[in-house]
């Protein structure tokens, strides 16, 4: 798949090495452990010693800079995902891989610090044009958001799903998405 390819919101082994092996370029785990989708640092622990080839991020749904730099400490991460209310947080986290999600096309800056963008379910074909031009773009988080007519986007970012019970997932719609972009190429 020559298309970057993102999954977000990991919280099993077993989605985390499906998506190593279908080479998936970034895997990203909640950090915030008030959500549902929260991996601990043991889990995760476990989870990053199987893996191999891809790159790990973290997110943090939180204003609290310094429960992000806390967390960036003690999971050890290759990079982070920002939502766009975390925007003035880019500059002072140091993180080698910056991902910044945006649904409000209206709050779009120019000039940021980040190595990809993510527009969440946004579909218009003149602002992944517009902004292309300055960001890589990565669509999200639709699994049928999938367009061979857009060149100009980097690839898809998509979110993970919670196993049924431990070895058990249903990851279909995942499933679905990365065979349909192997087959496109």
């Amino acid at each position: 798949m020559p298309k970057t390819i993102l999954v977000k919101n990991i919280t099993s082994l077993s989605e985390a090495r499906y998506c190593s092996g279908m080479m998936v370029d970034f895997i990203s785990f909640d950090l915030n452990p008030d959500s549902p989708d929260f991996v601990d640092l043991k889990e995760f622990e476990e989870i990053k010693n199987w893996l191999s080839g891809v790159k790990i991020l973290g997110s943090y749904n939180t204003n609290d800079i310094f429960k992000i730099i806390e967390a960036l400490n003690h999971y050890k991460l290759d990079g982070f995902i920002f939502n766009e209310n975390q925007k003035s947080m880019l500059e002072d986290l140091d993180s080698t891989i910056k991902i910044l999600e945006i649904q409000n096309v209206n709050n779009f800056e120019s000039n940021l610090n980040v190595n990809f963008i993510i527009l969440k379910n946004i579909k218009i074909k003149e602002i992944v044009q517009q902004w292309s031009k300055e960001y890589h773009i990565l669509l999200g988080y639709e699994f049928d958001s999938i367009d061979n007519e857009i060149q100009e986007i980097a690839g898809y970012a998509f979110k993970g799903s919670k196993e049924v019970r431990p070895g058990i997932n249903n990851y279909d719609g995942l499933m679905e998405a990365l065979e349909k972009l192997e087959d496109l190429n």
